[in-house]
């Protein structure tokens, strides 16, 4: 708890800091706090967002509602505020719970997933933190398509409760404030060039090796993130660094992602041109899927308990069956 503590508050200063240096404090997180206080205003954030519009953005909303309803309580504070509160609560969450009973995992901490996902004050974060701590599963509504994965390899109910409980939660009072939001989410979300799966990205079909392992929950959470539409976004490697069984595994696994994603900064430089998310899909699948298919395949094709649940929960678990 110590040690989640303080990697929490150097994230959030870190965040902080940087927003009031830049002087400019939007994040990721600052698109779902519009559209809270859009919903709390009668208005509605999907003719609000995009290029020329009120709140300027390269890209249109592709947020449900259900992240808006999420951020609520967060309306009423300045974005840069927000963001830092919101970074150190999902860096304290994956922090205790990755490193409950071992603290392998720590170099995925200092992969450009992690920073990235601090530096854009992203979901990623408690997402991750959701495969140690099965209850934040309440949460998943907000980017049902990076959840999924988790729950679906989660050996843990507690998952599957806790994702259908708060998915209620969030899903009701988004359509109370919004009832003509889906329907709007959905038209934008399937016209955006940006989403693609990476099994379908150039390399993408290697992926499907790691079902050789389809006893093994890491097999389906690598298969099925593989599957979801997503941002080239390095932060969207983070989830597959706690595949990692050993401290050699998750050094490897970051230290490959962060090369990648130095190599196609470097290389490809330009991320906001639709002509090269190819190229940056592509670096995503050789630098962070690839890798994380073949940890998986070293291993054997047996049933085992997920990776990422530390003996301590497992024996807690039995218990209570």
């Amino acid at each position: 708890m110590i040690v989640a503590c303080l990697i929490a508050i150097v994230a959030a200063t870190a965040i902080y800091a940087h927003s009031r240096e830049s002087g400019n404090d939007r994040s990721d997180f600052s698109q779902a706090l519009f559209g809270a206080r859009a919903l709390l205003h009668g208005a509605n954030p999907y003719v609000l967002v995009g290029p020329t519009r009120v709140y300027e953005s390269q890209w249109p909303v592709m947020y449900p509602a259900t992240a808006y309803a999420f951020a609520i309580p967060f309306a009423g504070l300045s974005d840069g505020v927000a963001a830092a509160l919101f970074v150190a609560a999902s860096t304290f969450l994956l922090v205790y719970g990755m490193t409950a009973g071992t603290w392998h995992r720590l170099p995925m901490l200092a992969s450009i997933a992690f920073l990235s996902s601090v530096q854009l004050a992203q979901w990623s974060i408690v997402i991750t933190a959701m495969l140690f701590l099965p209850v934040l599963a309440a949460l998943a509504a907000v980017k049902p398509q990076a959840a999924f994965p988790v729950i679906a390899s989660s050996p843990s109910r507690v998952a599957l409760t806790a994702a259908l409980i708060g998915g209620l939660v969030l899903l009701a009072v988004s359509i109370a404030l919004l009832p003509s939001w889906p329907l709007e989410w959905w038209r934008i979300v399937r016209e955006t060039q940006q989403l693609r799966p990476p099994i379908m990205r150039l390399g993408g079909p290697l992926i499907l090796l790691v079902l050789l392992r389809w006893r093994r929950p890491e097999a389906w959470l690598v298969f099925l993130m593989a599957c979801m539409p997503q941002s080239w976004a390095w932060y969207n490697a983070l989830t597959l660094l706690a595949i990692a069984t050993t401290y050699r595994e998750a050094c490897v696994l970051s230290l490959v992602s962060s090369a990648g994603g130095l190599a196609a900064v470097w290389y490809i430089r330009d991320s906001s041109s639709p002509a090269s998310y190819p190229a940056w899909g592509a670096a995503l699948v050789a630098f962070a899927y690839l890798p994380a298919t073949i940890a998986v395949l070293r291993r054997p094709n047996v049933k085992e308990g997920a990776p990422w649940r530390s003996k301590e929960i497992e024996r807690m678990g039995d218990l209570r069956d």
